[in-house]
């Protein structure tokens, strides 16, 4: 019973990590996949909408591919050794060999937990340029733009749908992120909470 609870961290950290790495790609994806398409009234010319055009949406984009890239290569494969070294070094406690780890080690892992902070920190402005930009146009849009349109006009009312379908996207995109910055948190505070321990 005691070798389980001295691998709980690092086997929390795996799992919050995986958990990062699936929230940074759902996030990659629904940014990547928003469209928006407006046709121009009598003109049979289409304009095509997309991340590309919004500065904020090209830098939760680049927040999200720059996460999982930290996530995959970095941090679940060191995840996934400290889950195998802890395993190691209580099964070497129990059969009364050697204790704890050397002034490196702690120094690496402190290292690492500001590693993480510094990718939480990024997640979280990433998050907040997706949302803050999305809730004052999505407000624009609401309220200016189609407040004075004629409503029930189906070619109006297909259009706002359409707006708002591509601003839900980046509103989900960026949530998705803020919960991946969630996750990072919390895996600051288990790693924290094993240092001092």
């Amino acid at each position: 019973m005691a070798s389980n609870k001295a691998a709980l961290p690092s086997a929390a950290i795996l799992i919050l990590r995986l958990l990062t790495f699936a929230l940074l790609a759902a996030s990659l994806a629904a940014i990547a996949a928003d469209k928006l398409t407006v046709v121009d009234g009598d003109d049979p010319t289409q304009t095509l909408f997309t991340f590309r055009d919004v500065h904020a949406y090209r830098y939760l984009l680049a927040v999200a591919v720059v996460g999982i890239a930290y996530t995959l290569l970095l941090q679940l494969p060191l995840a996934a050794a400290a889950v195998a070294v802890a395993r190691r070094n209580n099964n070497k406690r129990l059969a009364g060999g050697g204790s704890g780890g050397s002034h490196d080690d702690v120094a690496l892992a402190l290292l690492l937990v500001l590693a993480d902070v510094a990718f939480a920190l990024l997640l979280v402005a990433g998050a907040a340029a997706g949302l803050g930009f999305t809730n004052d146009v999505k407000r624009y849009f609401d309220g200016v733009v189609f407040a004075d349109a004629g409503g029930g006009e189906p070619e109006v009312d297909r259009l706002h749908w359409e707006v708002d379908r591509f601003f839900d996207m980046a509103y989900t995109s960026a949530g998705l992120m803020l919960a991946a910055a969630a996750c990072t948190a919390v895996i600051v505070e288990i790693s924290v909470y094993s240092l001092v321990k």
